[in-house]
């Protein structure tokens, strides 16, 4: 009899410790699964600001486009390794001003400044110029379109363009983000990521982020924030921005934002 009973005791032990293996299991696989799918589906689009004869802001024999390129291709395989699609502007030393027509830029600015006066929306003076004829595109406008037209062809989630800064001054340093004043999602966007690069490249109080009216902003249909990685100008900037284990660093932080901002959502 007590055989009996000990091997039932035996038996609803071994499936209870099985049940609680396997409720273990899925709970762990469940939450790995959670935290890869946060990025998975995602489309993001990856803008190296700059290129070709646009070289941006240079110091000390460095151009700006060469590091917004160089940064934004880890970052964007950091994002790959996450599960999310990236899309990257540009993957070699090009401009884009030859992507879109003078033709095709005043028909697009048109079209926007129609859509500004039906929605009551404060208009720029540059394209409200464009819009009636009474100014002509500057060319590198025409590449910051090819990038927008890029963004929305491939029906990105979000937009982010990388700059580097430059000041005078070399003691100026730290990452900042711009974000579009009228997107709520732009903004939580922002700050998601410089809560990320505070700590990693300080420099200005926090949070770090500043809304603004570049153009890439103001025209992008969706959430977009320009990161302005460091100072070009500032010598532990640079050397960061330039070194491989910084480059990695800085796509680890910005992919954390992002996640940060999905997850949010």
């Amino acid at each position: 009899m007590m055989l009996t009973n000990l091997k039932k005791f035996l038996i609803i032990t071994a499936g209870t410790i099985g049940f609680l293996l396997t409720i273990s299991f899925l709970f762990v696989k469940s939450n790995s699964f959670f935290s890869r799918s946060l990025l998975e589906e995602r489309v993001i689009t990856i803008d190296p600001g700059h290129g070709g004869i646009d070289s941006g802001s240079s110091h000390a024999g460095v151009t700006e486009k060469d590091i917004t390129l160089a940064i934004s291709k880890v970052i964007a395989a950091e994002l790959e390794k996450h599960g999310a699609s990236v899309i990257l502007t540009r993957t070699d030393d090009t401009d884009l001003w030859n992507e879109v027509s003078i033709e095709d830029e005043i028909n697009y600015t048109k079209r926007e400044y129609q859509e500004d006066l039906e929605l009551g929306r404060s208009i720029d003076p540059r394209d409200k110029g464009i819009a009636l004829g009474n100014r002509r595109p500057p060319t590198y406008r025409l590449g910051l379109r090819a990038r927008l037209l890029k963004a929305e062809a491939n029906k990105s989630d979000i937009l982010i363009s990388i700059h580097t800064n430059h000041f005078r001054s070399e003691s100026a340093k730290g990452a900042v983000t711009l974000y579009q004043p009228h997107s709520l999602y732009s903004q939580r966007l922002a700050i998601a990521i410089q809560n990320q690069l505070n700590s990693l490249l300080p420099g200005r109080n926090a949070p770090g982020i500043i809304a603004d009216d570049f153009f890439i902003l103001r025209r992008s249909k969706i959430p977009t924030v320009i990161i302005e990685i460091g100072f070009v100008s500032n010598k532990h900037d640079r050397e960061f921005m330039l070194s491989d284990e910084g480059q990695q660093a800085i796509a680890n932080a910005i992919a954390r934002g992002i996640e940060e901002y999905f997850k949010g959502l």
